[in-house]
């Protein structure tokens, strides 16, 4: 049997191989036990494992306080239960137990993944499209003297990449004992470069071709980026599994999303340019004057033309002028 104590996030910390029927494995804070554990929820001899002859396991608690636990439930101290394999706790600390009998999955194909295998490069043209877009962005500004304000956008560009590379990095020493630099300024600086970039041109393509709905299309792929930015550096800093990272980047993702909204609400409450617009005035859907051409327009000119002649010949023959001599 393979008796191994996991860390916090499921990973082994201790290994250890027991052969022969009979073999026993002892667990619990004495220095006689065959797995000594640092855990003030664990007694002195707290659990027996015995390896029997048709391969499976006996796990037995030695009567203690807190019990031994296998699916949540305590282990009777006096039978015990068999297993193949099985993660019983132990006070606080997991204990997963491995035999012959237990099933093993397929051999997985080796595939470095494509952030590894390219870190350097893609770190590279991260930060250079980092770089340009606060460059760029003060360039629109067009201060007077130009190139404080371009320092000034490369120098917060910078910033930003650092202290969010530095806290990931930071992460995965304590959690795998690896910096990982690389990769997380990799991951960091496509993602803010997606995110800049992406959102810019989907502003001003929206004001190109009048389709406000295209602003909104852009801050949900935003979102969607920042969710899978984070997502990797969990994967990368962490042990925790699929699900729980990516429900921890939600969660990080919408924390961002409500601080980026009320930050640029505080912003445009304050600023001295700022609109209030009334309700929107728009203009009925009925045809007042329908489309005609000049020429019908004309014809009609002369046709009251020649009425207003006539009308002016009957009412000189029913009253004529005066002479203005008489």
């Amino acid at each position: 049997m393979l008796v191994e104590q996991l860390g916090p996030h499921a990973h082994s910390v201790l290994r250890q191989r027991f052969e022969g029927a009979g073999a026993e494995c002892r667990i619990g804070r004495d220095l006689g036990c065959d797995i000594v554990l640092d855990d003030e929820h664990a007694a002195a001899q707290h659990a027996l494992l015995t390896l029997l002859e048709d391969g499976r396991v006996r796990v037995q608690d030695l009567g203690t306080r807190n019990g031994t636990r296998l699916g949540g439930k305590r282990i009777p101290a006096e039978s015990g239960t068999i297993v193949e394999q099985a993660e019983i706790i132990v006070g606080t600390t997991r204990i997963r137990i491995r035999t012959r009998l237990a099933a093993l999955g397929p051999e997985r194909l080796f595939r470095r993944d494509y952030v590894r295998r390219h870190r350097t490069p893609l770190a590279t043209a991260g930060v250079m499209a980092c770089l340009a877009f606060g460059i760029f962005l003060q360039w629109l500004d067009a201060p007077s003297p130009l190139l404080p304000g371009l320092t000034k956008g490369a120098l917060v560009a910078l910033g930003v990449i650092a202290v969010w590379t530095a806290a990931w990095t930071l992460m995965a020493k304590l959690n795998r004992g690896t910096w990982n630099v690389r990769v997380h300024t990799t991951i960091a600086s496509m993602g803010a470069a997606f995110c800049a970039w992406g959102y810019w041109v989907a502003g001003l393509v929206a004001f190109a071709v009048q389709w406000s709905f295209l602003v909104r299309v852009g801050s949900v792929v935003v979102a969607l980026v920042v969710l899978a930015a984070i997502y990797l550096h969990l994967r990368e800093a962490t042990y925790y599994g699929r699900r729980i990272a990516l429900a921890l980047a939600g969660a990080m993702t919408l924390v961002i999303g409500i601080t980026a909204w009320l930050v640029e609400i505080g912003v445009d409450q304050g600023d001295v340019n700022r609109m209030t617009l009334g309700p929107d005035v728009r203009l009925g859907t009925a045809r007042v004057v329908p489309n005609r051409d000049i020429d019908d327009y004309l014809a009609e000119v002369d046709e009251l033309r020649i009425a207003a002649a006539r009308e002016r010949q009957r009412s000189l023959l029913v009253a004529p002028l005066v002479d203005a001599e008489d």
